[in-house]
């Protein structure tokens, strides 16, 4: 029952964040629930996420395939190398995660277009990367709270 449980919350939590991502575009509204899956430990769930969030990624974007591959292969280094030195569900290492990863969204985009030879506006892209470093952290919160089996108010 636990499985199908949490199967239905990621399902209603992509959902979300698709819904999220055809609004304000440019941001990855994925990358909070991914977060979350980092910080539950789940191997095998992490791996099945990353799969998804990839592919879905991928096929939303207008950027040859391997950006978003490149984009939640460093959230996970990220995440394991601030967990050696913050405490994971910590929200100043949510803070600095998400500052992080604003900044490699800057980044990221920024080389994948000169590679690909896509025009991109940089003042464009600043505000992206700005937003998506401010949402991380709100969408995070109000999925960590609601997520059932969460210490802080989710249903046990």
């Amino acid at each position: 029952m636990k499985t199908l449980y949490s199967f239905a919350w990621w399902c209603a939590y992509i959902s979300g964040a698709l819904f999220v991502q055809r609004f304000i575009p440019g941001v990855d509204a994925l990358a909070p629930g991914f977060l979350i899956s980092l910080q539950e430990e789940n191997r095998r769930q992490c791996f099945w996420l990353f799969i998804l969030f990839t592919l879905i990624q991928e096929g939303t974007g207008s950027l040859l395939f391997g950006a978003a591959a490149l984009w939640y292969g460093v959230q996970m280094l990220l995440f394991r190398i601030g967990s050696v030195i913050f405490v994971k569900d910590n929200i100043i290492f949510i803070a600095l995660y998400s500052g992080c990863l604003g900044v490699y969204h800057f980044l990221l985009t920024w080389l994948m277009c000169a590679v690909q030879g896509v025009h991109m506006n940089f003042e464009t892209l600043l505000g992206e990367s700005v937003i998506q470093t401010l949402i991380i952290p709100l969408i995070w919160a109000v999925a960590h709270i609601v997520k059932p089996g969460n210490a802080a108010g989710g249903a046990q």
